[in-house]
């Protein structure tokens, strides 16, 4: 499983060099590879200069609808391990092309006023509250500065893509682009499951040799880990069905739909197929969306009876069966949940400084819920919770608008679907590199495209009307 480094442990490690406590700015933590530790030092790799120079001419020039394409393409074919490092302070390729994008908005005039709304509201609140409760913590500069480049990216992407795509046919538009691209990146899973070599090494970030467990590849690209490529493109189905719903033709996303399937059976994890799994029971779910709401209430109900009647083990205890593929870690899983309960009086306020000392091997924080109250305390989850929360109560609003028609119901259950798959999967692991801007990118997506709570649903139809 990959180690998400422990953001104190790192600041920590820099506590008595000025200069990389700078280069923390825009450090996030790197995957647990070892031996791929870019951070505070400049990797890169000429092929992946001149890509990064290409895609950000690209996202200069390119019309409107297009912007999005040249952080796709990074995101799927430049390892995150490639950055720089100018006067000791470390900048990510990502971030630097988030940078140019948002110099494209300004020279071009191109920012585009939302409507604001809860989810809009909880995303700063989080960014805010990230920030606070890292520097009440450590008290630290290198503490502060960390988790302010970590709230600036989110705010970065998330704002981007609110402003990006305003409606269904932009979302359309995206949605084609990132399909297109699955194809390329199939053809590269395929080869690195031929030869056991993974072609993006050459950048550094991933290993050169594919991981094996129990006997299988675990192909993962130019992706920070196996499990987080699988999950990436499980979650982007629900998506490439929207296209038909639109009446835009079906071969094209069935097509999409069986690269991405074929990227997921390459990586050969149990999270990635079971993210697949929650996706088709939440596309199901959508014949008996009327009985939703008391469908939730009898899940709720039996897991109680669950907990307090029937499992000799807490109910969480289920997560150490779950096992797919073969190989996989559930009672690692199971361990890490059962200890955050029992360390409660330790995370609650501010979040704690690591959590090797909770058992073996828990300073793998395989879970976003327990990453996000260890970095941060009951606020924080609170915060992340509350963006869960009011995306879904925007898709539960989109629903009950009777004029809008089965396509956008159906385009909405489809968001709706997405959202779900990434909540099942922060069960089983927590998100880092490309993966958190998809996430950032979906969520802002909901906020501009359904009806969440905290605008004037006839300002956000007309938002979503005008938006071209």
């Amino acid at each position: 499983m990959p180690s998400n480094a422990c953001e104190f442990h790192r600041d920590v490690r820099n506590r008595e060099s000025v200069g990389k406590v700078l280069s923390l700015l825009f450090q996030e933590p790197v995957p647990g590879q070892a031996g791929h530790d870019f951070g505070g030092s400049t990797e890169l790799h000429p092929v992946g200069v001149i890509a990064l120079g290409l895609l950000s001419a690209l996202a200069v020039t390119l019309p409107r609808r297009f912007a999005g394409l040249p952080i796709i393409f990074l995101l799927c074919f430049i390892p995150a391990g490639q950055r720089v490092v100018l006067a000791t302070v470390d900048f990510t390729f990502i971030r630097l092309l988030m940078m140019v994008v948002w110099f494209r908005i300004y020279i071009r005039r191109e920012i585009r006023p939302i409507v604001w709304n809860h989810l809009d509201r909880a995303m700063i609140a989080w960014a805010v509250i990230s920030v606070l409760t890292g520097t009440l913590l450590g008290w630290t500069l290198s503490v502060f500065i960390n988790r302010a480049g970590t709230a600036v990216d989110a705010m970065m992407v998330y704002f981007f893509f609110r402003m990006l795509i305003r409606n269904h046919h932009e979302l359309l538009s995206m949605t084609t682009q990132f399909l297109l691209t699955s194809f390329a990146v199939a053809v590269f899973f395929f080869i690195e499951s031929r030869t056991s070599q993974n072609l993006f090494s050459v950048f550094g970030g991933v290993p050169d040799v594919t991981d094996v467990r129990d006997g299988r590849l675990r192909c993962q690209g130019a992706f920070a880990h196996a499990i987080l490529a699988g999950c990436f493109w499980a979650c982007l189905i629900p998506l490439y069905a929207m296209r038909g719903f639109l009446g835009k033709g079906w071969s094209l996303s069935i097509a999409g739909g069986i690269a991405a399937v074929f990227i997921i059976a390459m990586c050969a994890s149990s999270t990635p197929v079971m993210a697949l799994g929650f996706g088709m029971v939440g596309a199901a779910a959508f014949l008996i969306r009327g009985s939703l709401r008391w469908l939730r209430w009898l899940i709720l109900l039996w897991l109680c009876v669950l907990h307090f009647a029937l499992m000799k083990q807490p109910v969480w205890h289920l997560l150490s069966r779950v096992d797919v593929v073969g190989g996989s870690t559930g009672w690692h899983r199971f361990h890490l949940v059962d200890k955050f309960f029992a360390y409660f009086h330790e995370w609650w306020l501010v979040g704690t400084h690591g959590t090797g000392h909770w058992g073996p091997g828990l300073h793998d924080i395989t879970n976003q819920y327990v990453a996000e109250g260890v970095y941060g305390g009951i606020l924080r989850l609170a915060a992340f919770s509350a963006t869960i929360l009011f995306a879904f109560a925007g898709i539960s609003r989109s629903m009950r608008l009777p004029e809008a028609g089965r396509a956008y119901w159906l385009c909405s259950w489809a968001l709706g679907t997405a959202l779900f798959m990434h909540c099942m999967n922060f069960i089983a692991v927590s998100y880092f590199e490309q993966i958190v801007v998809q996430w950032h990118m979906v969520l802002a997506v909901i906020g501009s495209v359904t009806l969440v709570p905290g605008a004037s649903p006839t300002r956000q139809l007309a938002a979503m009307h005008t938006g071209s």
